[in-house]
C-alpha cells in the first residue's frame, strides 16, 4: 500500500466508467467489480491513468467470489475512503456484504458510501443499515424533461451527477429530476 487513497466502484465499467476514470486521475486506486475481463480491459484502455484501475473479477450475484474480491482488494490497498455503489435489485446481498467486509477489517477508519439509487428509490425510502465509520450518502438517478417529453439520464449526465455528489459529499443528490412523477419516461 502507498499513499494513495483507495475506492470500490461497483457498476465502473458500464455507466459509471467516467466515474471509475475521475478517481482514478485523482490519485486514487480504483478497485472496479467486473463480470468481464473485456469490460475490465475496455475501461482501462480508455483511461488517462490505467494504472490505478484495478480489477475484481466477479459477479455480485454471487456472495462467494464477491467476498474473495472484495477481502483481496482490501489486502492489498487498504481501507476504501469512497465505496460507489450501483447494484441492480436482483442482487440484495451484494452491499451488506460489501459493508460487512469493510466495518470488520477497517471498524476505525472513516469511509463513504455513494449508494446509487433509481428515481422510484426516492419515494421508498429504504433502510441500508451501515457501520459507525461510514458516511452514507443517497444519489438518485431521476430524468430529464425536455420541452413537452422526458428522458432517461445519459452515462454522461449520470457520471457527472455522481462526480458532483462526490465532490459535494452531499448526504442526498438528485441527478436530473424526479418530480413530477408522473412525467417520468
Amino acid at each position: 500500500m502507498g499513499n494513495k487513497k483507495h475506492a470500490i466502484v461497483i457498476g465502473g465499467t458500464g455507466m459509471l466508467a467516467k466515474v471509475s476514470h475521475y478517481l482514478a486521475a485523482s490519485n486514487f486506486d480504483v478497485s472496479v467489480i467486473a463480470r468481464s475481463i473485456l469490460k475490465h480491459q475496455g475501461l482501462k484502455e480508455n483511461c488517462k491513468n490505467p494504472e490505478n484501475i484495478h480489477a475484481i473479477l466477479a459477479d455480485y450475484h454471487n456472495g462467494e467470489s464477491l467476498n474473495i474480491g472484495i477481502e483481496n482488494a482490501l489486502h492489498t490497498y487498504g481501507c476504501p475512503s469512497i465505496v460507489v455503489s450501483w447494484i441492480h435489485s436482483t442482487a440484495p446481498n451484494a452491499l451488506p456484504l460489501i459493508i460487512r467486509q469493510i466495518s470488520v477489517q477497517y471498524s476505525s477508519f472513516p469511509w463513504r458510501l455513494f449508494h446509487i439509487q433509481g428515481s422510484s428509490g426516492f419515494f421508498q425510502k429504504e433502510y441500508t443499515p451501515v457501520s459507525e465509520n461510514c458516511l452514507y450518502r443517497r444519489v438518485y438517478l431521476g430524468f430529464m424533461i425536455e420541452k413537452s417529453a422526458s428522458r432517461w439520464l445519459t452515462h454522461e449526465e449520470i457520471s457527472e451527477g455522481v462526480i458532483h455528489a462526490i465532490e459535494t459529499d452531499s448526504e442526498k443528490t438528485i441527478v436530473g429530476t424526479v418530480e413530477p412523477w408522473e412525467s417520468r419516461p
